[in-house]
């Protein structure tokens, strides 16, 4: 199994999201034995924004018209980060929650993964996803406690951008409540990393 870390914490300092994160990979690793690591820390990589020579690439893309060298280095940049990310098996997303949506570069980085053609595409019955036979995990910190009350765009954005590329089955850990509740901070972390643990011998089973 290949797994793909996807980082989205600016912080040198491990945050509550990656040591959560680190849990599923180890008991991944001790459960099913053959998983191969490879990372995407977002904030060390250089992310390319839809821009307006991204668009007029696309638009030569339809028409067959050259690309200039600008156009080409920008693609480029994109197609890097969507190779890695289609050589992957199990996608693990890891993410602070900011003013209720997971850091704006992570958006970035998504919209390197929806390209049309390659990821998913338009047919006469609408949209259909192209990455089939994959995962995706969402690890996810979150200050206060938002389960039910529909604000957490972060966890129901990545679910349906996961679905609209085709990819179905996704999971998810919240950690919710350590800044609301800090006097149950420390075991709300362990619940949390026991729900990871949890997590990974599951997959691990449907391999």
């Amino acid at each position: 199994m290949k797994v793909l870390y996807i980082n989205a914490n600016p912080r040198n300092k491990k945050s509550v999201s990656e040591e959560i994160a680190d849990t599923f990979i180890e008991e991944l690793k001790q459960a099913q034995g053959d998983v191969e690591v490879d990372y995407a820390h977002l904030y060390e990589m250089k992310l390319q924004e839809i821009d307006e020579d991204v668009l007029a690439s696309w638009g030569k893309h339809r028409s067959g018209e050259p690309f200039t060298e600008t156009e080409k280095e920008k693609v480029k940049a994109m197609d890097d980060v969507l190779d890695q990310f289609l050589s992957a098996d199990l996608y693990v997303f890891v993410t602070p929650f900011w003013n209720l949506l997971f850091p704006p570069r992570l958006k970035t980085y998504i919209d390197s993964l929806c390209i049309p053609g390659k990821t998913f595409r338009y047919t006469a019955e609408g949209q259909e996803g192209l990455v089939e036979g994959k995962r995706a995990v969402h690890i996810e910190a979150v200050g206060g406690v938002y389960k039910g009350t529909g604000l957490n765009f972060s966890e129901d954005y990545l679910r349906e951008i996961m679905r609209f590329l085709g990819i179905k089955e996704y999971d998810s850990v919240i950690c919710e409540g350590m800044s609301q509740y800090p006097d149950m901070a420390d075991k709300i972390l362990e619940e949390s990393k026991a729900e990871a643990k949890e997590l990974a011998n599951k997959l691990a089973r449907m391999e």
